[in-house]
């Protein structure tokens, strides 16, 4: 260290000082402070006094209770004392026999001076000097000078700090050893206390309570150590020439350690406490690093605290080590090279020292930089605390008060659909940014839009899924309410009713497209523009889908992979599977797909094809040729492709009135239907741009392509960002199918059908190989197409997951075949990992009712098609018990049926009511024969129906031929207060605490309704 810098602890606010240490210049100056400037924070000074020509010097301090003395530690081991008020330069030093180091020197309150010493063998190393006696006239005789105390023999001092409420208490570091703490008002022999340990240089005690030092190693990963004088090992200490110590108790542990506080090529320079913040410690490191750290003590209750000072006495609470934690650790100020915020390493920090005064909520330091500048430097106060709570409301402090509070709440909570909230915030982010949005495929070939950097499919949806990270910054309600998008979509019932699945995730094209083509499989191929609006809860009567189930082999939720591999388990695919580490158990899936075991069963996946396409009466289409055209017909199906011309032009026709001209075109050209996709463009008030694009479809009709033609088409196709535009212009432009392909703005199931339609079998194959690998490791969604639901689906959600952290839709999705058709235990094992996490979430949000909705309807899917169970149903967790001998009092219960003779309790059968019918007795227990207990309204057992109400049996309910109202439905029931546990009839209950809410159970209190 080259220079130092001490605030003078007697400053006050009308004077300022401080001491500026010259090392190399051998040099100190006493400054007043005379100005400060806030736009630099550096400090205006005048200098009272200056000490020139010192002696070279290791150490020094400045005397707290007089300012005009300052001890140096010279090279010989002498301590010297200074005065900073002479006219003449005085001095007093305190000789040493053995001349060596002065590693520390340190003054105390009341004029004692310390000074330790490097290692001599068989002499002291810490003396103790009187500096009122040496200055007194007694003080100057004649002879070599004595110390008032000897201490540490042979044992080399690196650092020493006297503590200001005990004068004659000293804590030192022993190199290497041990930080110890002597009392010098004990004798020679005395115990004393030492913490064992390595981090021994630069001791600092806290000024507001000095139960807590810090010391610290500075190199060799720059470890910082805070420890309490109250749990301190007592120590013997050892005969003059002998090193030895003996604690007589383990070895106290440090209060709090920091390790690796600063960069491994960088040592501590500097170590101090607060004057104005107990607890508060700042470290400086050799490459201006200046990090504060502010330490908290653990609450301790009042209870704990007065029963020590009951058992010891009062105020023995003190003497008693408290738990102290780190609260928070900030830069100050940053090292010189660092990365970003660096600076000249001129300009870096090289001293400081705490001011005794608040000039901020945080405390303050007078820092001095490498030219020798002071300035004041200050933490940033500590960020208002934050907390986000699983339902989405993020609370914050208020930096003014600890006490203020705000909230801030998803915008979704107050504006609906949720769909219709991320298009909003979509498009504000979108028109913002450098990328395009969804939307501008739909409008380029109006608006003539320019994208000179198409992104495929994927892409997009990825850049859509990724707002807040494109350059443009999202307010706190928007990050909030696409953080809680799952938690909304939840609310508005997301769920198994793919009709309304795709109305909620309307923000979301490829998600409409996953269900739409789950909607496909589940009934049957069946594809229905709507469904019956009657059908609130979402759950379908039967989803095996007979349809796709072929001579007792369940073909259900397959893929385009799956057909054209002839893979349903039978064989696993190598080329996919080894890639993300998946194993299918060969032959595993096919046999859980096989219902019976009939002679006329396929006996290969590829039969079942055959079987399944006739049975579909899939017509033939246009292609090239192939010697799997059952293979490609259904696949084709798969992928929702139009299976004959009349739907074609039905399709298109619809497109073209929805304003899709592009989209209609593209699906005739994808067909090498070229006149009927000229008219798609040219119907229903076309722009210009369609007008164009259907003269290209035109002129390419005529085979008089050259290369000005494919250029001219490329440079336009370079100008679109509409999808089926590009693919247009990408097929007449060249006439080749593979352009179609390649085109990654067009949606994957449009690619995989132009694949199916005009490749080569060799070249199919390979591609969708490519196609299916591609999507399971980028866990594109569109890819469900090609694996379906099986167990390559799982591959493909597991990276859709790791993306996007949207465990809902693959858990929706996949509950649709595990365990019907998925049952290997490692993939059973991590869906249910990914449900059972789906299912606290709700739970998190409070939303119980729909958790237990997802639980009833996920479970009607494990069925399979012949009607097999293969989830049994949950026990009966709800139940009514007996009060006396508490069996259940369902009557058909197991426990209902032990004989007499095997219990000691006797059953007492118990006789109707003589006044009315048998009915009118009530539940009784089956065991015991008890009733239940009384209604507290009407005072009749409970189990036994209002006589005065219509249909007040079941057997009354089944002779009315309406259907029953609430009301005389809930005559039925009973409830009981969880508090007071007396039961009521339900409407009886309902309509006593309509106007009360005391019990009406004579001398009950209980505020039953609260």
């Amino acid at each position: 260290m080259e220079s130092a810098i001490r605030w003078s602890p007697s400053s006050t606010t009308t004077e300022q000082r401080f001491l500026s240490v010259d090392v190399t210049g051998k040099a100190f100056r006493l400054c007043k402070v005379t100005g400060y400037n806030a736009s630099d924070k550096t400090l205006r000074h005048e200098v009272l006094s200056t000490l020139v020509d010192v002696p070279s010097f290791r150490a020094f301090d400045w005397s707290t209770s007089n300012e005009n003395l300052i001890a140096v530690g010279q090279s010989s081991g002498e301590a010297t004392i200074l005065r900073l008020d002479a006219s003449v330069k005085e001095s007093l030093s305190f000789p040493v026999r053995n001349q060596r180091y002065c590693n520390a020197v340190a003054f105390s309150t009341h004029g004692l001076v310390a000074s330790g010493l490097d290692r001599v063998r068989n002499d002291f190393c810490l003396n103790i000097w009187d500096v009122n006696q040496r200055l007194s006239p007694a003080g100057g005789s004649k002879g070599f000078p004595e110390p008032l105390r000897k201490l540490a023999s042979s044992e080399p001092i690196t650092s020493i700090k006297f503590f200001r409420d005990q004068p004659d208490t000293l804590v030192t570091g022993v190199k290497g050893q041990f930080v110890r703490i002597y009392d010098l008002r004990e004798g020679p022999g005395n115990p004393s206390l030492q913490f064992q340990t390595r981090c021994v240089h630069n001791l600092a005690i806290d000024w507001l309570d000095e139960n807590y030092i810090a010391s610290c190693q500075p190199t060799n990963e720059s470890t910082v150590c805070v420890w309490d004088r109250r749990v301190g090992a007592r120590l013997v200490s050892p005969s003059v020439g002998s090193s030895a110590s003996s604690p007589d108790s383990n070895q106290s542990i440090a209060a709090l350690q920091f390790k690796s506080v600063f960069d491994s090529k960088s040592s501590i320079w500097s170590l101090r406490f607060s004057k104005t913040t107990r607890g508060y410690l700042g470290a400086l490191s050799s490459t201006g690093h200046f990090k504060a750290f502010e330490i908290a003590k653990d609450y301790q209750s009042e209870e704990y605290r007065a029963s020590i000072d009951e058992t010891f006495g009062q105020g023995s609470f003190k003497n008693y080590p408290e738990p102290v934690y780190a609260r928070h650790i900030r830069d100050v100020c940053l090292p010189f090279d660092h990365p970003t915020r660096g600076c000249e390493e001129k300009d870096r920090v090289v001293t400081f020292d705490f001011l005794n005064l608040n000039m901020s909520p945080q405390p303050s330091a007078i820092a001095l930089d490498g030219h020798g500048q002071p300035r004041i430097v200050t933490a940033r106060p500590p960020c208002a605390p934050v907390s986000l709570s699983s339902r989405g409301g993020l609370a914050f402090g208020i930096a003014s008060g600890d006490s203020d509070i705000r909230t801030i709440h998803p915008l979704s909570e107050l504006i609906s659909p949720i769909s219709g909230l991320v298009e909003n915030i979509r498009a504000r982010v979108l028109s913002s940014s450098k990328y395009p949005s969804p939307d501008a495929d739909k409008k380029s070939a109006e608006s003539g839009g320019l994208n000179t950097d198409p992104i495929s499919s994927r892409e997009m949806r990825e850049r859509a899924m990724s707002l807040g990270t494109l350059g443009v910054l999202l307010t706190a309600k928007e990050a909030l309410t696409l953080s809680t998008l799952a938690q909304s979509r939840c609310r508005e019932g997301y769920l198994f009713n793919e009709a309304r699945n795709r109305s909620i995730v309307k923000d979301d094209p490829a998600l409409q497209d996953l269900w739409t083509w789950i909607q496909r499989k589940s009934e049957g191929y069946e594809f229905l523009d709507s469904i019956s609006a009657n059908n609130s809860s979402g759950a379908r009567s039967d989803s095996s889908g007979t349809t796709m189930v072929v001579n007792g082999l369940d073909m259900n939720y397959i893929g385009v992979s799956n057909v054209w591999t002839n893979d349903m388990g039978l064989f696993s695919l190598a080329y996919t599977l080894k890639q993300f580490r998946l194993t299918v158990i060969i032959g595993h899936d096919f046999e859980q797909r096989r219902i019976s075991t009939k002679a006329d069963d396929p006996k290969s996946v590829a039969e079942a094809i055959a079987h399944l396409v006739e049975q579909l009466n899939l017509p033939e289409t246009k292609g090239c040729e192939t010697a799997y055209p059952e293979h490609r017909r259904l696949c084709l199906h798969i992928c929702g492709a139009t299976s004959s011309y009349k739907e074609l032009v039905e399709t298109v026709k619809t497109l073209s009135s929805e304003n899709q001209h592009t989209k209609a075109a593209a699906l005739a050209v994808f067909q090498d239907e070229a006149k009927l996709a000229y008219l798609a463009l040219r119907s229903n008030e076309p722009a210009q741009a369609h007008k164009l694009l259907a003269m290209a479809i035109a002129g390419a009709a005529k085979g008089d392509n050259n290369s000005d033609w494919e250029e001219t088409c490329a440079e336009i196709s370079k100008e679109l960002t509409d999808p089926y535009a590009r693919a247009i212009l990408a097929l007449v432009s060249k006439g080749d199918w593979h352009a179609v392909i390649q085109e990654t703005t067009l949606p994957l199931k449009y690619r995989v059908e132009v694949a199916l339609r005009w490749l080569p079998d060799d070249e199919l194959t390979d591609y969708l190989e490519d196609a299916t690998s591609e999507a399971i490791r980028e866990g594109d969604i569109e890819g469900v197409v090609l694996t379906g639901l099986g167990h390559l689906a799982m591959g493909l959600f597991r990276s859709y997951i790791e993306k996007f952290n949207d465990v809902q839709t693959p858990v929706l999705a996949m509950s649709h075949t595990v365990p019907r058709i998925i049952s290997h235990p490692p993939f059973v094992t991590q869906f249910n990992a990914w449900r059972e996490t789906y299912r606290q979430q709700m739970n998190s949000w409070k939303m119980q009712l729909d958790r237990a909705r997802f639980d009833v309807e996920s479970r009607r899917f494990a069925v399979t098609v012949d009607g097999r169970k293969l989830i049994p149903p949950p026990p009966q967790q709800v139940s009514l018990t007996c009060n006396y001998c508490t069996r259940p009092l369902t009557q058909h219960d197991a426990s209902s049926q032990v004989s007499p003779s095997a219990t000691v309790e006797t059953v007492h059968p118990t006789m109707g009511n003589p006044l009315g019918s048998a009915t009118m007795s009530g539940t009784v227990c089956p065991r015991c024969g008890r009733h239940m207990p009384r209604c507290g309204v009407c005072t009749m057992w409970l189990g036994t129906p209002d006589p005065m109400s219509k249909g007040m049996t079941a057997a009354d309910a089944e002779a009315d031929p309406r259907k029953a109202t609430e009301d005389e439905v809930m005559k039925r029931f009973v409830v009981f207060c969880i508090n007071c546990n007396h039961g009521h009839h339900a409407h009886h209950a309902r309509d006593w605490f309509a106007r009360h809410k005391v019990c009406p159970v004579a001398e009950c209190n209980c505020i039953c309704d609260r």
